[in-house]
């Protein structure tokens, strides 16, 4: 059984949400290693919070048990995997941040309604459920800062692909940097 931090007196008010955890997709070594390195850079303080990283769930609105578990390795047994791209990165004039868009979006949105209809999201859907895909490079920037660091970092960031073939289970520690908890395998590969 998973010890869930139990105090989050310090944690900021929006980081509650996210006690229980969530379901990312995390890319291979290879591509996790060249975005870190832009993560760190330019959002030291996101990089320390969790490092590269799809977001895909809701935060869990119950704690997760074995029968849980397996309950969406049952449902993601059925989800074959898939290739994801990222290309440029962007900036928004709306909201604050620089991230990759992924792309295709059918198949990681026909991921995202099958994941949440496991019984460790009941309830409402989270606010944010409804954001494309993508993989942030700064977030916590302003919208200037955003658009410049876009604008310096076009021509000069890596783009590629990788096949998503699993997801990963991450819960906050006291300090709230995430940590792995579990892999779910997409498909076959269960």
């Amino acid at each position: 059984m998973l010890a869930y931090v139990t105090d989050t007196s310090k944690w900021e008010k929006w980081q509650r949400d996210y006690r229980l955890g969530l379901i990312l997709i995390m890319p291979p070594d290879d591509v996790s290693r060249q975005i870190n390195a832009l993560r760190s850079k330019y959002d030291p303080y996101a990089y320390a919070i969790c490092p590269t990283h799809i977001s895909l769930s809701d935060p869990l609105s119950r704690e997760m048990t074995p029968e849980r578990e397996a309950e969406l390795r049952r449902i993601l047994s059925s989800i074959q995997p898939f290739i994801l791209y990222f290309d440029k990165p962007q900036a928004s004039t709306q909201h604050a941040g620089v991230g990759y868009p992924i792309r295709p979006h059918e198949p990681f949105c026909a991921l995202k309604e099958a994941l949440h209809t496991a019984s460790v999201f009941a309830g409402e859907p989270y606010g944010r459920r409804n954001i494309p895909p993508h993989m942030t490079i700064a977030e916590f920037i302003s919208i200037e800062d955003g658009l410049k660091l876009c604008a310096q970092l076009r021509d000069s960031t890596p783009s590629g692909s990788f096949l998503c073939d699993r997801l990963e289970f991450i819960v906050p520690d006291q300090d709230f940097h995430f940590q792995r908890c579990g892999t779910f395998l997409l498909g076959d590969c269960g």
